[in-house]
């Protein structure tokens, strides 16, 4: 069943992170104000509870989760990953990781990078210029990604 998630990010006096993550009613147009003022209430309450500082406060509007069986595949490993370089129109760096890294796609390798204009490059490439913004909301360029394991 798909819901919405409510993600918290509070800071120890050390700066280090305590997050707390729990799903609520899916978002849609008809109860969007409702469900903000229901999760704002929450929020309050574990400010009013806690003695850390709230650092992020993330909603995601649908969160669907799904029970898939396993790969079976030897190489299909979290730390087997592509990196993601890309700025944003200001010039800042967006870095992330895509897990799983298949090297078994055809010409997808140019040495350590991936060729962004294979096919299955130049598909990932369009489809993250396309949804990814930068923390600031920027659009972002890709600029390489690159194999790391």
């Amino acid at each position: 069943m798909a819901t919405s998630k409510l993600n918290l990010t509070f800071l120890d006096r050390d700066n280090e992170a305590g997050t707390i993550s729990v799903h609520g009613t899916a978002l849609s147009a008809g109860n969007f104000a409702t469900q903000m003022g229901l999760a704002d209430s929450l929020v309050a309450a574990i400010e009013a509870i806690t003695l850390m500082v709230k650092s992020k406060d993330s909603r995601i509007a649908v969160e669907t989760s799904f029970a898939p069986a396993l790969p079976t595949a030897v190489y299909a490993q979290r730390g087997i990953k592509w990196l993601v370089r890309a700025r944003d129109t200001g010039g800042n760096p967006v870095v992330f990781h895509i897990p799983g890294a298949d090297l078994a796609l055809a010409g997808i390798l140019v040495g350590e990078n991936m060729d962004l204009t294979s096919t299955e490059g130049a598909a990932l490439v369009n489809a993250i210029e396309a949804f990814v913004k930068s923390n600031d909301g920027e659009a972002i360029t890709v600029q390489e990604i690159v194999y790391l394991d």
